[in-house]
């Protein structure tokens, strides 16, 4: 039995360990989110189709992507995407509004709000302020048009391709920028 490539020192993307998954057993269990089940081959096309819809969108490599949803499969497959699309995941606190929220997105740089519909009003009320967004991704059926950024709907980035746009992320990249709330003594 070989050692775990942990244990080698080797160092691998997160991307390149979804791949080795995908040839090991695709359609076993990879992944529970609040009891939903995700196989590899269901991370992976989800993952790569929001890829290719943020790249669609003009996502390049090192861009950031601001994720509000609760913790859930379409959290999780979010931020797959946005590894995957070469950017760097920013997820944020959903307790946030006001301006905690658009301090989030203006200091991240994100280029794009990936955000549930529980959450779409206190989102839509920083959007305008917030100076890099240029695109929100709803997870609604009928959005509302909001000033200031471009709307899409996250059943429509699901239907962009599914091949794997195999950018070259490298171990070093960074892949999610988190902001913490700091400690207490």
């Amino acid at each position: 039995m070989s050692d775990p490539v942990w244990r080698s020192g080797a160092r691998s993307t997160v991307p390149e360990l979804l791949r080795r998954r995908l040839d090991a057993d695709p359609d076993g269990r990879y992944l529970d989110v609040g009891g939903v089940e995700l196989s590899a081959a269901a991370v992976a096309d989800a993952a790569h189709r929001l890829a290719n819809a943020l790249i669609e969108l003009g996502v390049e490599r090192g861009d950031r992507v601001a994720i509000l949803i609760e913790n859930s499969a379409e959290a999780t497959l979010a931020w797959w995407g946005a590894v995957s699309a070469g950017a760097i995941a920013v997820p944020i606190n959903t307790a946030y509004k006001g301006e905690y929220l658009r301090h989030q997105l203006n200091d991240s740089g994100s280029r794009v709000l990936i955000v549930e519909a529980d959450l779409l009003e206190r989102a839509s009320a920083v959007v305008g302020a917030a100076d890099a967004l240029d695109h929100m991704v709803v997870i609604h059926p009928d959005p509302p048009a909001i000033d200031g950024v471009v709307i899409h709907r996250w059943s429509d980035l699901l239907e962009a391709d599914a091949t794997d746009p195999g950018l070259d992320v490298a171990p070093g990249d960074l892949a999610t920028f988190i902001y913490t709330g700091g400690t207490t003594g």
